[in-house]
């Protein structure tokens, strides 16, 4: 696991040439068909050559959930060992990661129609209107929570209009640790202190997008596809900003700009869940082969 741009899939590739491993993506915009350059998806013929599960494996008018990803990560991993092979995750996606070491609580699913109801809510009257209803359903988990952080709001509404309870009665209650109970788990991540190399990744990375036809992409996506208002697509880093872009509501640098910084904001906030993640190995950027030992050392064992 790591930040973006920071070298996960080229990792992988080459861990794939060289040991029995099979690689399962973690990354919430990779599934979907289509969002290739957007998310650095792996080419077509990189995918041929090291196949990936969990990519392109979602139409983008479905939503994927971490449920989801949990449900078919725990088939997958039956499948592969079936195989003597060994699973190895990769991505992004700390959400997605820390519900695999987590578990995940036994909640109901989502509620479109209800949701866009408070997607109009948000609009007219702002987020802070959903919060004070929050706070006045839940006290608890409102102040658990950031008055901004949108997404958790809406799921807790949810949870609560569906089952009547408020949502801090239903989590929290599963406390088995499914990976370290069935699994022998090893964790690896790429951290750097310093972030210009990262930074420089990153800058590099977007401009190649933007030759490669990001906006192509993202207009084709919304010409073919009916994409919800609420989906994860048009919030995700480079397709929200382009999106933007293609509504008028920014200029070409302006776009630039926002893509750029929303990336390092996100670099950001994966490199601070690494920095508290428990019984992880990390490595910096340029460490690569050190990995590459550990892994070789760990499946020899094996």
């Amino acid at each position: 696991m790591g930040p973006t741009a920071s070298g996960k899939t080229s990792l992988a590739i080459d861990l794939h040439n060289s040991f029995p491993i099979e690689i399962i993506s973690v990354d919430s915009v990779m599934v979907y068909k289509g969002c290739d350059i957007g998310s650095a998806k792996p080419t077509k013929d990189i995918l041929l050559k090291h196949p990936h599960h969990l990519i392109d494996c979602v139409d983008p008018e479905s939503i994927f959930t971490v449920a989801d990803f949990y449900k078919k990560s725990i088939e997958l991993i039956d499948k592969i060992h079936q195989k003597n092979k060994v699973p190895f995750f990769v991505g992004g996606s700390m959400m997605y990661f820390n519900s695999l070491l987590k578990g995940l609580d036994s909640l109901p699913e989502r509620d479109e129609a209800y949701r866009l109801e408070l997607e109009k809510i948000k609009k007219n009257e702002g987020i802070e209107s959903l919060y004070l209803t929050l706070l006045k359903k839940d006290p608890t988990y409102a102040k658990k929570v950031k008055s901004k952080d949108i997404q958790r709001i809406i799921r807790a509404l949810e949870v609560i209009k569906i089952t009547g309870k408020t949502f801090t009665s239903q989590t929290g209650i599963i406390k088995t640790n499914i990976f370290s109970d069935k699994f022998n788990l090893h964790q690896y991540g790429i951290y750097e202190e310093d972030r210009t190399m990262l930074h420089k990744n990153i800058e590099d990375r977007l401009r190649t997008m933007i030759d490669n036809g990001l906006l192509t992409e993202v207009s084709d996506l919304l010409s073919n596809y009916k994409i919800p208002l609420n989906h994860p697509i048009r919030k995700a880093v480079n397709y929200k900003q382009a999106i933007s872009f293609i509504n008028s509501d920014c200029d070409q640098k302006e776009f630039y700009d926002q893509s750029f910084y929303a990336t390092r904001q996100l670099a950001k906030r994966q490199t601070t869940w690494l920095r508290s993640w428990k019984d992880i190995n990390l490595f910096s950027l340029n460490s690569k082969d050190k990995v590459k030992d550990k892994i070789k050392s760990l499946i020899s064992s094996l």
